[in-house]
């Protein structure tokens, strides 16, 4: 049986209010666009994303950083798109002088 308080500690541990309030205002931003094809699509489109990790795409870091599953989903991007730099040693030098500026 379910208890308001789980279901709150389980919203909680899932981070639900940070991803609704980034949903909310990204409604808001694109409200223009979003109003030609409704809002239920958008919420359907902005949590499959989530779902797939592709949400952080093009995001700020704080956003990255917010959650556990941010994190994992932008370590899971940054791999699909650099796991072949290992096969050329050379091109690690440039990647580290990339991510050295994001510090």
């Amino acid at each position: 049986c379910n208890s308001p308080i789980r279901t709150a500690l389980t919203m909680s541990q899932r981070h639900v209010l940070t991803y609704m309030e980034d949903a909310v205002s990204q409604l808001l931003e694109n409200r223009e666009d979003i109003c030609q094809y409704g809002i239920a699509r958008f919420f359907t489109e902005y949590f499959n994303s989530v779902r797939q990790g592709t949400h952080i795409l093009f995001r700020e870091f704080s956003f990255v950083q917010a959650t556990p599953h941010n994190r994992a989903s932008f370590l899971r991007t940054f791999w699909r798109c650099f796991r072949t730099v290992g096969k050329n040693g050379g091109k690690y030098s440039s990647i580290c002088c990339c991510l050295a500026t994001f510090t």
